[in-house]
C-alpha cells in the first residue's frame, strides 16, 4: 500500500497523526532521558575532585535535554506547524493534560528533594546530586504522566 503525502491528507487525519507523533516523540525522548541517568550517574557524580572537561560537556548535554524536553513539553513540539493545526493539537484536553502533567512533575521533584534532604543527614550528598536528582524528577515525570494522558485520550477518544 503506497504511503500517501501529508498534501493529501484532510485536516483530522493530519492532527491525528501529528498528535500520535508527539505522543510517540515524548515517550522515546523521556525514556531515553531517564536510561542515561544511568551512565550520566556513573561517570560524572561518581568523579572525584574537580570534573573534567568531558564530565563538564556531560553536564552541559543535561542542561540543554533538559531545558528541549520542558520545551518540548510545554510547546507540544508543534512550533514548526502551520497555525491550523497547531491550534487544533493544543485543544481544552491537551491543556487539561499538560495542566496535571506538570502538577504530577512538581510535586514529584518536591518529593524527590524532601527526600534528598533527609538522605543528606545519613550520607553525603552534594549539591550536583541533589539538583541532578530534582531536575530528572521534575522533566521525566511530567513527560511520561502528559504521554500516558494522552494516550489514554486516543483510546478512548
Amino acid at each position: 500500500m503506497a504511503r500517501m503525502k501529508s498534501s493529501d491528507l484532510s485536516m483530522s487525519e493530519r492532527v491525528e497523526r501529528a498528535q500520535k507523533r508527539r505522543t510517540r516523540i515524548l515517550w522515546v525522548q523521556g525514556l531515553s532521558f531517564l536510561v542515561w541517568q544511568g551512565a550520566f550517574l556513573n561517570t560524572v557524580l561518581t568523579h572525584e575532585g574537580s570534573l573534567r572537561l568531558v564530565d563538564q560537556v556531560k553536564l552541559g548535554g543535561f542542561v540543554i535535554w533538559c531545558a528541549a524536553l520542558l520545551m518540548l513539553l510545554m510547546t507540544g513540539g508543534g512550533l514548526f506547524r502551520n497555525k491550523a493545526v497547531r491550534a487544533i493539537l493544543e485543544d481544552e484536553s491537551t491543556h487539561a493534560h499538560r495542566r496535571t502533567a506538570i502538577t504530577i512533575g512538581f510535586w514529584t521533584a518536591m518529593v524527590v528533594a524532601l527526600g534528598l534532604y533527609v538522605a543528606a543527614m545519613f550520607i553525603p550528598v552534594t549539591a550536583l546530586e541533589a539538583i541532578h536528582g530534582i531536575l530528572t524528577a521534575g522533566v521525566v515525570t511530567p513527560l511520561i504522566a502528559f504521554v500516558s494522558l494522552e494516550r489514554r485520550a486516543e483510546r478512548h477518544g
